[in-house]
Formats: structure tokens, sequence, C-alpha cells
């Protein structure tokens, strides 16, 4: 399970992990650092409730803060980094479970982590978690939003789960906000993760309803109907992560229609696990390659998605919770791969074709 899903222990072992996902084609990383805090049903810690010391609690905040650092020195220009609040340890998840306002040591460390990442053009997204903490974790986001995305590029991405009934009623208060305030909203779009241990009358009922959430957002921003925001969509960005062959189909369709017709509001970037529909992502690219190729003979300039793999690094127990995560949704995955298995005979036979046909031309000359 570790190996399937974690990028590794240290920096070697997940530099070297890089350089083979680049080597393929993407176009970056998202690099993770493994360790959260997870809260019960009832909405109490899945940690103990002992008494800690305040001296603690700050260096448990302390080792959060210089554990995203050491993973931006990992990663390079355009990549990103992926961060959990409530890896900044127990003091600071009970302050978003409270709905406290952040302290200014959280604060501080925040603004190291940005104007790092901003010295070296990296990007950041903060992680969904739970509903008993995502209204902190979105109010918080917002005033980081407010002071780091007013450039022309932002660089701090928030979460939006498709999976919860309200998530488009979310999107479009906070397009608003950002527009009437003069900052640009960056979104990273998942179905969602926590179906197991979150409140589940705020989950959509079905799997169908929650592919029409997610579907219908992509639409939505792709061509800039969101309503409430007047005749002047705002520029923002976001990034499509999933794992659903038929949502990016879909999308990489749509984003190619519209840029044929010259409506494409917003040019979105894709993203899939590592070690979950790794096909797909290759896909992903496959389909740039043709766009690009069709729009060079065609003489018209047409954008290409960037493609990216998304990497949680730490041991094997401070990524625990993420592959308990991980074991949970590929739960339906033989289906998946029985699903897959025709698409990767052909595959398979193309390029032992193209081998013997090598081989022939080779012999010939």
């Amino acid at each position: 399970m570790y190996d399937q899903f974690c990028a590794g222990r240290n920096r070697l072992e997940i530099q070297a992990r890089i350089l083979q996902i680049k080597a393929l084609g993407f176009s970056g990383v998202i690099l993770c650092y493994g360790k959260e805090n997870q809260i019960q049903k009832s909405g109490q810690h899945l940690v103990d409730n002992v008494e800690h010391s305040d001296s603690v609690l700050d260096e448990e905040l302390q080792f959060w803060r210089q554990g995203n650092l050491e993973t931006l020195d990992m990663i390079g220009d355009g990549d990103f980094l992926g961060i959990k609040y409530s890896g900044a340890g127990k003091s600071i998840t009970e302050d978003l479970l409270r709905g406290k306002a952040p302290p200014r040591a959280f604060v501080e460390a925040m603004d190291a982590i940005l104007q790092k990442a901003l010295a070296q053009n990296c990007r950041i997204w903060i992680d969904a978690e739970q509903q008993f903490l995502q209204g902190s974790i979105d109010r918080w986001t917002i005033d980081l939003m407010r002071k780091y995305n007013r450039g022309r590029k932002p660089v701090l991405y928030n979460t939006l789960q498709a999976y919860l009934k309200l998530s488009r009623e979310k999107l479009q208060d906070q397009l608003r906000l950002a527009q009437r305030e003069g900052w640009q909203l960056a979104i990273k779009l998942v179905r969602g993760a926590y179906i197991e241990n979150d409140m589940r009358e705020r989950i959509h009922d079905t799997k169908e309803e929650t592919d029409a959430s997610y579907n219908g957002i992509v639409r939505d921003l792709l061509s800039g109907d969101v309503k409430g925001l007047g005749t002047e969509f705002p520029t923002m960005q976001l990034f499509l992560a999933g794992h659903n062959p038929v949502s990016v189909s879909k999308a990489c369709n749509l984003i190619r229609e519209l840029q044929q017709q010259d409506r494409l509001k917003t040019l979105p970037e894709f993203g899939q696990l590592q070690g979950m529909a790794d096909q797909l992502g290759c896909e992903v690219l496959q389909h740039g390659e043709e766009t690009a190729k069709a729009s060079a003979s065609a003489a018209r300039t047409i954008s290409v998605p960037k493609v990216y793999k998304c990497l949680t690094w730490g041991s094997v127990q401070e990524c625990m919770q993420y592959l308990v995560r991980r074991a949970v949704e590929n739960h339906g995955a033989t289906g998946a791969v029985k699903d897959s298995m025709p698409a990767l005979a052909r595959e398979l036979r193309r390029r032992m074709v193209d081998v013997v046909l090598w081989r022939r031309r080779r012999t010939s000359s």
C-alpha cells in the first residue's frame, strides 16, 4: 500500500520518484506532507484527549512548518505544495473545530511558507478536510487569498468537494466575494474523500448526483456561466483533480470546443493521485498532444492543459490516514481494472507491432 500510493520517506526517494513522473511527460507534481489529524463522526478527535503543555503544542506547529518548508525544497518551478492544516497539531485542529481565528504563530508559519513558494515560483493548495473543520479552513484560506492572490498568477488554491450538496452555492459565494474585493479565486475541484467518517447528511445521496455536481461545476467554470456574477466572469484558476474517466473526457472535449468558439473562460490543469488512474493522466497528456498537432495544422493557437501527479510523503505512521482513504476509494478498483483491460491490450499490441516494424526497418537498412 505504501509503495503504491506514497512517494517515499526522504528526499532521495522522493526526488527519484519525481524524476520518473516528469520523464513520462507530466508537467510537474503536487507534493504533500502526509501528517494530519482526523475527527470522529461525533466531532471528537481520533487522538487522545490528554492535555499538553503550550510548549509541546508549539513544537507540533513548528515541526509542521519546517516539514512544509522542507517539502518546498524538494519541488521545482511550477510545482505545487499540498498542505493540510490539521497537520499543524492538536491545538490548531481544536481551533479549526471550534471556529476560532488562526493563532499568530500559525499565520506566521503560513506567511513563511507562502513567501518561499512565491520566491521559487511554486504554488500551494490547501487540502479539504472533514466538514467539522472545513468551515474554518475556508475562512482561514480566504484571508490568506486576500493577501497573496492579488497578482496576475495566484499562489494559493482552496479545495472544493463536489460530493457536498452545497458545493455549488459555496463556489458562487466565493467567486462573488473575490470579484467584489479584487482578488483571484483559485480552486482545486475534487469529488470528496471523507465519506466514511464525515457528516453523511451533507453529502449527495447517490454517486450519480455527485457526478452531476462535479461535471456541472466544470461546465459552469469553463464556460463562465455562474449565477450571480453579472456579465463579466472574473479571472480565476481551476485545477481538476479526479480519477473518473468520463468526467475527464467531458472536460477535455469541452475545453477544445470552447476554445474553437473563443468562449473558454478558464483553462484548467489536471491531476491524479499517485497510484490511482495512472493511465488516465497519460490519456490527458495524449489528448493535449493531439490538440496541439491539430491546432498547428490549422494555423490556430490552442492552449493545452497541463497535467500533474499528486504525491504524498512521510513515514508509514504519518501517512496512515491517507492510506486508509485510498483503500476506501479503491474498494471498487477491480471493476475499474476490468474496464481498462481492453484499452491496455490494444496499447500492448500496438507497441509490439511498432517493435516488429522497427526491427524490420533496421534489418533492411
